[in-house]
């Protein structure tokens, strides 16, 4: 385990590398910005691969517990399904967006039915749940919203993607700099 005075030092003298994961970030939400065409055909990519391996992986698993888990099965079935789900996905890329497209709707619909539950709560405890219901109601209606129109459902993943990378990366690059700067001042 390492020391804080031993963490200190390793950042210290391995600034640097937060500077490359800045401008990497920087460099990638730029790009994602300039080109979101190309992210949704590398998203759905991803996503057919990952469902691919995911599948071959829970098969894998599956095959050798069977002396060991009686309900092996299960981790069959759910292999076979991610295995066929990532042929298609790749044969139909479409697959992979509607995937995104069902997760982002089921995201906020579950965000909803938590703030409901959130405002029953309030009001149990002798609280108001205006607020959480509002939000639970603004939840539903994007989740509504979200299968209604799912190119803007993927644009929006597609530009938080590259704005969260564009956090990060100027995130780092300030972390890189501040390091440098402490390095530059106690070496002074």
């Amino acid at each position: 385990m390492m020391l804080p005075d031993q963490i200190a030092a390793a950042v210290r003298h391995h600034w640097w590398l937060f500077l490359l994961r800045g401008i990497a970030a920087v460099v990638f939400g730029v790009l994602v910005l300039m080109w979101p065409g190309a992210t949704v055909i590398a998203l759905t990519a991803f996503i057919a691969a990952y469902a691919l391996v995911d599948g071959i992986v829970a098969v894998g698993s599956a095959v050798r517990m069977r002396a060991i888990f009686d309900r092996w099965w299960i981790l069959l079935i759910q292999g076979l399904i991610s295995i066929a789900f990532g042929v298609l996905a790749f044969m139909n890329p479409a697959l992979s967006l509607l995937y995104v497209v069902i997760s982002v709707s089921l995201w906020m619909l579950l965000a909803s039915l938590a703030l409901f539950m959130l405002g029953r709560a309030h009001q149990a405890m002798g609280g108001s749940a205006v607020g959480s219901t509002i939000a639970a109601v603004a939840s539903l209606v994007l989740a509504v919203l979200a299968v209604a129109y799912p190119g803007l459902t993927i644009a929006g993943v597609i530009a938080l993607i590259a704005w969260f990378a564009l956090v990060i990366g100027v995130v780092n690059l300030a972390v890189a700099f501040r390091v440098r700067a402490l390095v530059q001042a106690a070496v002074a």
